[in-house]
């Protein structure tokens, strides 16, 4: 999809009937009425019906007509018109001007001042198949300009060329899209020779946006918020039947909960893609608040003020010990263990995951309100290499309970809850921008996570 197909299917809107619309901007009715088909198809939604009177646009096209006309507008001034100033950048619901100049803006250079570009041509010199009639031809439309260079960009390569600036290396960008390098290149390339300008200068560490190229990834990246809204516009009249969803999850998180989860899911919505990313929760954040996911599962630990936050369940923390250490302390089985019972662990070995893991820092929370300095023998990124280092008798740790038999069971062990007293849970959570929401596809996901989850506990 490319602000080109939009700009046709807005033309037919504003005529009435392809014909006019492909009159309207010098096209080929075929061309329109294929571009209409496909993007029907792709939608899975009719946006117009057939009327004595010609083409109306029905609920659904209603719906996103106007969201399709921002975009349509704002790939217009891309090339040519007023640029905003380097350092506002635009939020995902920003619609770009269209005419008027902002105080304090400069203009992108016209294309007739871009080095290697050619100027776009006026109507009057337009070939004959390609003349735009004026808007007396028509009566009660406005002539819409030729194509600018901005229109022809696709939503991929629009999330592209905003992943290299992300990333600051085309190398990086190219494996967090899981595309060959010089793929990525090529398309970098086509896209800068499309608007004559240079949008990324090559530096020693990677690359960085020209002055002119941070403009136009502002712009973009608000375009790519028009798409997304789009989308899920569409989503909402597709009655589930089609969609993707992306979402973050730590590793270990993801092991417990997705075959689980997807299973119910895809049984459900066949026809609703699901995409996942796997990381750690500092930088599930990021994906999130760069609109690269949709939501994520993690476990709460700190409020970030941009997000919202839905609770599924608290999930307790447990001492895990080597089985035959169970005499020496004395612990009562089915009873939660407060602070005085934890005071004798001061003299025990500990296995500890690596700082910067959540589940670190929930285990320097316990050792401090118990006053404990820990003799901390290893540490290790894996808490099932920590739970086995255990149970071969090397230390103690501390575990969450939906991870205690994640990948092995507790064979050699013996684990005992803490009591809340200790600040020793952490609460499983979905998170996502307070801007935007959720779509109806992911709301529907987090309510089949939440039945799942309630069974597995039951």
């Amino acid at each position: 999809m490319n602000g080109k197909q939009l700009r046709y299917i807005t033309a037919i809107a504003e005529t009435g009937s392809i014909r006019g619309g492909a009159a309207l901007l010098g096209k080929d009715a075929s061309t329109m009425a294929r571009t209409l088909k496909k993007m029907e198809q792709d939608f899975n939604v009719r946006l117009f019906r057939r009327t004595p009177e010609g083409l109306r646009t029905t609920p659904e096209g209603e719906a996103v007509l106007g969201i399709m006309e921002e975009i349509v507008r704002s790939c217009e001034v891309l090339p040519g018109g007023e640029a905003l100033p380097a350092n506002k950048a635009l939020t995902d619901r920003e619609i770009l001007p269209s005419s008027e100049v902002l105080p304090g803006s400069e203009a992108l250079p016209s294309s007739e001042a871009l080095p290697g570009s050619e100027a776009l041509p006026s109507r009057e010199a337009l070939s004959s198949s390609e003349a735009l009639p004026s808007s007396a031809a028509l009566p009660g439309t406005r002539a819409i300009p030729g194509s600018p260079a901005g229109s022809n960009l696709t939503e991929q390569e629009i999330r592209y060329l905003l992943t290299i600036r992300d990333c600051g290396s085309i190398s990086r960008a190219a494996a967090e899209l899981y595309i060959a390098q010089p793929s990525l290149s090529q398309v970098l390339r086509q896209v800068e020779e499309e608007f004559g300008l240079m949008i990324f200068k090559r530096t020693s560490r990677g690359v960085e946006p020209t002055e002119v190229g941070r403009v136009l990834l502002d712009r973009l990246h608000a375009i790519r918020g028009l798409y997304r809204r789009l989308e899920l516009t569409v989503e909402e009249f597709q009655d589930m039947k089609r969609g993707t969803i992306t979402f973050g999850v730590p590793q270990n998180l993801g092991a417990y909960l997705l075959p689980m989860v997807l299973p119910a899911f895809s049984a459900q919505y066949p026809g609703i893609r699901v995409r996942f990313r796997e990381n750690n929760s500092t930088e599930l954040d990021r994906l999130l608040l760069a609109d690269k996911t949709d939501f994520s599962i993690m476990h709460f630990q700190e409020e970030n003020a941009a997000l919202a936050y839905e609770a599924f369940f608290d999930d307790p923390f447990y001492l895990v010990i080597p089985g035959g250490m169970t005499g020496r302390f004395g612990f009562t089985e089915g009873r939660k263990l407060l602070e005085e019972d934890l005071q004798p662990l001061g003299n025990s070995p500990f296995i500890m995951v690596a700082r910067g893991q959540k589940l670190r820092q929930v285990a320097d929370q316990i050792l401090e309100t118990c006053g404990i300095t820990p003799d901390i023998r290893f540490e290790t990124k894996s808490m099932e290499t920590a739970k086995r280092l255990t149970a071969a008798g090397l230390g103690v740790t501390f575990l969450p309970g939906s991870y205690l038999t994640l990948y092995s069971g507790m064979e050699g062990l013996a684990c005992f809850q803490l009591d809340e007293s200790l600040g020793a849970s952490w609460q499983l959570v979905a998170a996502y921008p307070k801007k935007g929401g959720l779509s109806r596809s992911a709301r529907e996901f987090l309510r089949v996570l939440g039945d799942c989850l309630a069974d597995h506990r039951a």
